[in-house]
C-alpha cells in the first residue's frame, strides 16, 4: 500500500459518548511505548491506570471535534485543530488536578513531559496530532495511514502545516512516510527515552 491509496475503514468522527473506546484504543497502542513505560515504568501500575489516564486526554480533545476512530475500534486520531486553545485556564487546573487524583507520585512525570511539549511546541496555526493509535494485533495493516490522511488532505487544502511528536523509530518512520520531517530530538530527563520533533509542509 502506498500513502495515496486508501482503505475503507468507516472513519468517523467521534464524540464525547466515545471517551472510553477513544480512550482504550490509545492505552492499547501505546501500552509499550517508550514514553509510557518511562511515565510508568512498573507494568502493574501501568495496567492499572492507563485507561483512566488516557480518559482524561480523550475528555479534552474530543470537545474539539478533530478525533477520528475506525468502525471497527481498532484505530484512533486525536488531533487538535489550528488556532484552538486545548484546556482554558479553569479546565487546565481541574485536568493537572485529575491527573494527581489518578496517578499519584507518577504524576510528576506526566507534568514534566507536558512541560517539556508546551516549550518545544510550534507557534501559529497548525493540525497537531496528539496521538495516532492502532491496537497492536492489528498494526501494520494500513489504518494508521488512513487515519492519518483525511485530515493532512485538509491541511494541505488549507494551507497549513501539520505537526506530531514520535516517540518510537517505527512511528517516525510512519510519519516521514506522509510528508514529515524531523526538526531535532527531545531527550526525556531521569534516562527517558527520545522522541522525534515532527513537521509537515502543507503540498
Amino acid at each position: 500500500m502506498t500513502i495515496t491509496q486508501t482503505i475503507d475503514l468507516g472513519i468517523r468522527r467521534a464524540t464525547t459518548t466515545d471517551r472510553t473506546a477513544v480512550a482504550a484504543i490509545i492505552a492499547a497502542g501505546f501500552f509499550d511505548d517508550p514514553v509510557t513505560r518511562w511515565l510508568l515504568p512498573h507494568v502493574d501500575r501501568r495496567r492499572d491506570v492507563i485507561l483512566p489516564m488516557f480518559e482524561l486526554y480523550a475528555d479534552a480533545y474530543l470537545r474539539h471535534g478533530q478525533t477520528y476512530l475506525t468502525t471497527d475500534g481498532n484505530g484512533a486520531a486525536v488531533w487538535l485543530p489550528p488556532n484552538a486553545e486545548l484546556l482554558t485556564q479553569d479546565q487546565e487546573q481541574a485536568f493537572g488536578e485529575a491527573v494527581a487524583d489518578i496517578l499519584g507520585p507518577d504524576a510528576d512525570r506526566v507534568f514534566q513531559l507536558e512541560e517539556i511539549f508546551a516549550e518545544h511546541h510550534p507557534t501559529g496555526p497548525l493540525y497537531y496530532c496528539q496521538f495516532l493509535s492502532t491496537v497492536p494485533a492489528f498494526q501494520g495493516r494500513g489504518i494508521g495511514s488512513a487515519l492519518l490522511q483525511d485530515v493532512l488532505q485538509r491541511a494541505d487544502t488549507e494551507g497549513i502545516p501539520a505537526y506530531h511528536e514520535a516517540t518510537s523509530p517505527r512511528n517516525r518512520a510512519l510519519y516521514e512516510r506522509h510528508g514529515y520531517v524531523s526538526q531535532g530530538e527531545l531527550t526525556l530527563p531521569q534516562g527517558g527515552p527520545t522522541l522525534w520533533r515532527m513537521w509537515r509542509n502543507p503540498r
